[in-house]
């Protein structure tokens, strides 16, 4: 049996950080506050979108007990110049992004594309300024919080390849 090894990790992280990433919000269905759901692991898109924010920071990172970047796991990471099989993203969200929304499921997707007349460099698409979403990479539902203007949402997640 062929085992991936680790440079074709590497490869494969590569290759996403060559890629849009972005991270989506959505308002998920409200019968989960009474009842969470799982995630599956054949979604290809959030239940109800609200926006996407393009990635702000993107690099190669290291497990590391002492490292700088920690994750709700505990698991800790260095940054390094890599390239290495650990892709750290950071996405932070402007003040008003879906600003007062309730928000109950993320998804990072690889791939989207803007919609024809969005300007470039536009950070953050709504559901109509997305043309293609691209490939749904990992999909997370958590507990309700409604999105509060006053608040710069950021969001770390590393991922593994």
């Amino acid at each position: 049996m062929a085992v991936l090894q680790d440079s074709g990790r590497i490869v494969l992280a590569r290759a996403v950080a060559a890629q849009a990433i972005h991270l989506a919000w959505g308002r998920g269905s409200p019968a989960w506050d009474a009842a969470p759901q799982p995630e599956p692991t054949n979604a290809t898109a959030l239940v109800d979108e609200i926006g996407r924010r393009a990635v702000t920071q993107l690099g190669y990172v290291l497990p590391d007990e002492n490292g700088e970047i920690e994750l709700p796991s505990g698991a800790r990471y260095t940054a390094v110049a890599g390239p290495t099989r650990w892709l750290y993203v950071r996405f932070t969200f402007n003040f008003s992004d879906a600003a007062g929304e309730a928000i109950r499921e993320l998804a990072i997707f690889v791939g989207t594309q803007a919609a024809a007349g969005v300007p470039a460099g536009q950070r953050y698409l709504t559901p109509a300024e997305v043309a293609n979403h691209g490939d749904l990479y990992a999909l997370e539902r958590l507990p309700k919080f409604t999105r509060n203007g006053d608040v710069r949402q950021v969001f770390d997640y590393v991922l593994p390849f």
